[in-house]
């Protein structure tokens, strides 16, 4: 065994050294860089890289053909997938839909898209000055010049076949959250502005008498109480709270502008142009210096709350520091 070893260990030695060498002599670098460029173009046999000029041709055409019809092939794919999309309406509409016709809610300032905690200082305006800027940027578009198709629904109604839009007033949103009095930041009662999600086609549906006599509906029942005097048929109530007893007890008084909630008009959203969303602000006055969890709601026959996925809610983290 060990001659035959000692065989193959001499061979492996030998062709180790034959790129070296040629002839018994040791290539040079010229002759090296010769054999490099002979690989790329071999001049005897017309060869580039390995392959004739009708090589070349051959597997060009294969390659232009093939990849010919697999842009073909995407490209009626794409034509196909886009003939089913509506510009207006979304395909998946109703219980087909993901959230089922259930909204969550939106709320700002959100300083930062990663968290949900609305932090800051009282008398510290630098600690409070991103959440003024978010809330300024929010408002923005209700400020700007109003389109055509956006009327003064409390005028009259809109006009479904030139896609009319009801305008939302700024003025409705009270005196108390104003950009001039820093949205409450700087006395240490926040305001933080609700929006309830666009849901294609969706109409909110008010509890009706039988519905609030019914006993054993709680979701009915909880409203009623909850809302109390601010319940109106025209509009989904809203309230926020501590959203365990502990949080409650942080929470001394709790204000909205409109005080109703978000008014029916605005809806069924269609996805017209220059559609603006109704807002609501909650202006809050909490104890200070303690980590607050709010959940806000909304209130309509056909809203229904989830803790887990904030359905017909939404979540936030309130800390009014001193």
């Amino acid at each position: 065994m060990l001659p035959s070893i000692e065989r193959t260990n001499n061979s492996a030695v030998k062709m180790a050294h034959d790129d070296d060498y040629a002839g018994g002599q040791k290539q040079s670098c010229s002759q090296k860089c010769d054999g490099i460029m002979k690989s790329i173009w071999n001049s005897d046999k017309k060869e580039f890289i390995g392959r004739t000029g009708g090589s070349w041709a051959k597997i060009g055409v294969f390659y232009l053909i093939f990849y010919s019809c697999l842009a073909g092939f995407f490209a009626i794919m794409l034509v196909g997938f886009f003939s089913t999309i509506d510009s207006e309406a979304p395909t998946q509409q109703g219980m087909y839909s993901l959230i089922k016709m259930n909204p969550g809610m939106g709320f700002r300032p959100m300083a930062n898209v990663e968290s949900t905690l609305i932090k800051f200082k009282v008398g510290d305006q630098s600690s409070y000055k991103d959440h003024i800027d978010n809330l300024k940027t929010s408002l923005k578009a209700y400020k700007e010049d109003r389109a055509n198709n956006v009327i003064d629904c409390n005028a009259r109604a809109p006009d479904v076949k030139k896609k009319e839009v009801c305008d939302f007033e700024i003025p409705t949103l009270g005196t108390e959250c104003t950009e001039e009095n820093d949205f409450g930041y700087k006395n240490g009662t926040p305001c933080v502005l609700l929006k309830v999600n666009k849901v294609y086609n969706w109409m909110p549906v008010p509890f009706d008498n039988e519905t609030l006599l019914d006993q054993d509906n709680v979701h009915a029942q909880e409203a009623k109480t909850k809302l109390k005097g601010r319940m109106d048929p025209e509009y989904i109530g809203i309230t926020c709270e501590g959203e365990n007893e502990g949080d409650a007890d942080n929470v001394f008084n709790v204000n909205y502008f409109p005080a109703k909630g978000f008014s029916y008009k605005y809806y069924p959203y269609l996805n017209y142009p220059h559609y603006l969303p109704p807002l609501v602000f909650v202006q809050m006055e909490v104890r200070k210096g303690a980590l607050i969890q709010v959940w806000c709601k909304l209130w309509a026959k056909n809203i229904k709350h989830h803790k887990n996925d904030k359905a017909g809610s939404s979540h936030f983290e309130l800390l009014v520091d001193v």
